[in-house]
């Protein structure tokens, strides 16, 4: 979202301009509430940047061409139009937040007020959590990392604005808007969640409404296009959100909004909106005190519910964003349009973020998490053995010197690492990679993210893998494992495909039981060639829910609507849900292809399965066990020496 909704002179303020924003918060809203399928509504956010960096540049350079701008007033009216409803917003949360929250997530909370109070909340978030990580929808304050790049964007362009000639800056803002585009395709190849995060890679959003706002200047109107292209830019803007999804953005479907939205700015400049968009006007008007009290509200549901919030409940919240922005709009955004930014208004401003983040930091203080490792990602031996590329050996991936068995495979190998490290005989080595299962010549292929490049690196890694594995005669023993969803025909709905090398090249496919078996039986016949003996590890059982969370708010006495009683896993549901691979996995056994371990026999009943020992959660997650969980559960079916006694 951006400030700008709230930061515009009445002077040179649009009717469609309005209405443009009204779509844009409306968008936001309507995919956070999950009320329709709306798979784009993140278009509304590249909607506010491009008319972000409109507006801006026409009060930027109208000012500087008429020899009054001045950096003082500039930056006196953002804080004049930013800070009181930001402020208002952040202190609520904040006042609410250690009540919602378990102890876990108020301590990166802590972390995300400081950043949103100071605009760094993108570098925040962008260490704390991938912004498609489920995790993501827990944060009160994830929306903030949109005001972070726009105010970062702003502290460069009024400076560059007012040095460069003017005859020469629609050259410079297409050149420099056109090397943020280029560096945004080569992030979101290699990092996603940074090309996602940072302003250098976003700021051609901006920077498309800076360069329209220059052509607007000059004179441009577009008027015998316009007739044609409004309504195509206006059409673009109302289909595209129920088309594209999230799967690398910033991408086409960013491109594709941003110029539309560009052109409406250019093309609309003349022309009075519509009667019928009368409406959206108001919204527009509150659509940044709508922005930021939205999202709290949402955030706070998805907390105290630790299973999917009713579609009840996200409408009701929905209207109570709704009046909570028209009192922030009345009560705070407008009364405080226009106070004067002196040095006690600053020592004020500078006071707040002070009192609010101290008093956070000491309540998260006086109410630690009693086992924080437990809801950290659990890499197994080491962060290193998170490989992201090649493989390499290590020796932080090793318990011992030596090691006689090697884990390989995906996130789910990980989080057997520690646990076999504490009962396997000889030691442990650790070869992972997240999502990249350990089978030969195949790899999962899933949008942008984890796209065909990616697949092929994943490949190559398997192949280092096993080729440093014939030099390492130590190793008798390798531990095969992975969550198999993102192989297993009718496991996951991600849109998961699988590329593979064939006599023919490398081809991509459906997801296929019969190649994976292949896959897998190519594998252990390559690893049996060098003399090592071999065993497959089953998932553990899972849920549709947090386990580690709903454990931890169970445990800390939180207003919570839990899934089940004691957050156990429901035995059918489960069986049911993972039928797939379950059922691959039966194959696999039945075909005699490898040994398979698994983990429901020393964790379920006829009824549940089992997710607390000692009143520490055995998961991560939903299916990850926690670093105290692998442990347990290995010591309690002495994991390692079952390893080294069913490997074939």
């Amino acid at each position: 979202m951006t400030s700008q909704a709230a930061a515009t002179p009445r002077s040179i303020i649009r009717p469609d301009i309005q209405a443009l924003r009204a779509l844009a918060i409306l968008l936001v809203v309507v995919d956070h509430a999950h009320l329709i399928y709306l798979p784009g509504g993140f278009l509304g956010v590249d909607i506010f940047f491009v008319i972000s960096g409109y507006l801006m540049m026409r009060i930027i350079e109208g000012e500087a061409e008429a020899e009054r701008f001045s950096f003082r007033d500039f930056y006196a009216r953002r804080i004049r139009r930013l800070l009181p409803a930001s402020y208002a917003t952040l202190v609520v949360t904040a006042a609410v937040a250690p009540f919602l929250l378990d102890p876990f997530e108020n301590a990166k909370f802590v972390q995300q007020l400081a950043g949103s109070f100071t605009f760094t909340t993108n570098f925040v978030l962008w260490r704390q959590i991938d912004y498609f990580d489920s995790g993501a929808a827990l944060k009160p304050l994830l929306h903030m990392w949109s005001l972070a790049i726009e105010e970062q964007y702003y502290l460069i362009l009024p400076l560059l604005t007012v040095i460069c000639p003017r005859r020469l800056r629609p050259l410079a803002g297409v050149l420099l808007t056109a090397a943020s585009a280029v560096l945004c395709l080569y992030a979101v190849q290699r990092s996603p969640s940074a090309a996602f995060y940072f302003m250098p890679t976003r700021a051609w959003e901006l920077g498309l409404g800076s360069v329209a706002a220059m052509i607007v200047r000059r004179g441009v109107t577009l008027d015998k296009a316009g007739f044609w292209l409004r309504p195509l830019c206006a059409l673009t803007l109302l289909v595209i959100p129920f088309v594209f999804d999230q799967r690398g953005h910033p991408g086409l479907a960013a491109s594709v909004a941003c110029l539309a939205t560009a052109n409406l700015l250019i093309s609309g400049q003349i022309v009075r909106p519509a009667r019928a968009l009368a409406p959206l006007i108001p919204i527009g008007d509150r659509s940044y005190s709508l922005y930021l009290v939205h999202w709290p509200l949402f955030a706070f549901a998805n907390n105290v519910f630790v299973g999917p919030v009713p579609w009840v409940v996200n409408a009701l919240l929905v209207v109570l964003a709704l009046v909570l922005t028209e009192i922030q709009y009345r009560l705070v955004e407008q009364p405080l349009r226009r106070f004067k930014v002196d040095g006690r208004a600053i020592a004020i401003l500078i006071a707040i973020p002070v009192v609010v983040v101290g008093a956070s930091v000491l309540w998260a203080r006086h109410t630690p998490h009693p086992n924080l490792a437990d809801r950290d990602w659990n890499v197994g031996l080491d962060e290193r053995c998170v490989f992201k590329d090649d493989f390499r050996r290590e020796s932080a991936c090793q318990s011992a010197p030596g090691a006689k068995t090697l884990v390989w495979g995906d996130s789910f190998g990980m989080h057997l690492a520690g646990g076999l490290a504490e009962t396997a005989p000889g030691g442990v080595a650790q070869a992972t990679r997240t999502v990249c299962g350990p089978f030969l010549d195949m790899a999962p292929v899933n949008g942008a993210l984890y796209h065909r490049p990616w697949a092929e690196s994943c490949m190559r890694f398997n192949r280092q893998v096993l080729d440093d594995l014939g030099r390492r005669p130590e190793i008798d023993t390798v531990v095969l494992s992975s969550a198999l969803t993102q192989y297993v025909a009718g496991a996951e709905d991600g849109g998961w495909r699988v590329l593979a090398r064939t006599p023919g090249g490398l081809e991509e496919f459906a997801q296929d039981d019969t190649r994976l078996l292949a896959g897998l039986a190519r594998t252990v016949e390559a690893l049996r060639r060098q003399g090592k003996r071999v065993v497959l590890v089953a998932p553990p059982p899972s849920a549709p829910y947090n386990i580690g969370r709903c454990v931890d708010r169970l445990h800390a006495g939180l207003w919570s609507v839990f899934p089940t009683a004691n957050c156990a896993i429901d035995h059918d549901e489960y069986t049911r849900r993972r039928a797939p691979v379950l059922k691959f996995l039966t194959e696999v056994e039945r075909r005699g292809i490898v040994p398979v371990i698994g983990f429901d026999e020393v964790l379920c009943d006829a009824r549940r399965c089992q997710v607390v020992s000692a009143g520490r959660s055995l998961y991560l997650d939903n299916d990850h066990f926690s670093q105290s969980g692998s442990r347990v559960v290995a010591r309690r079916m002495n994991l390692g020496v079952e390893v080294r006694n069913q490997a074939r």
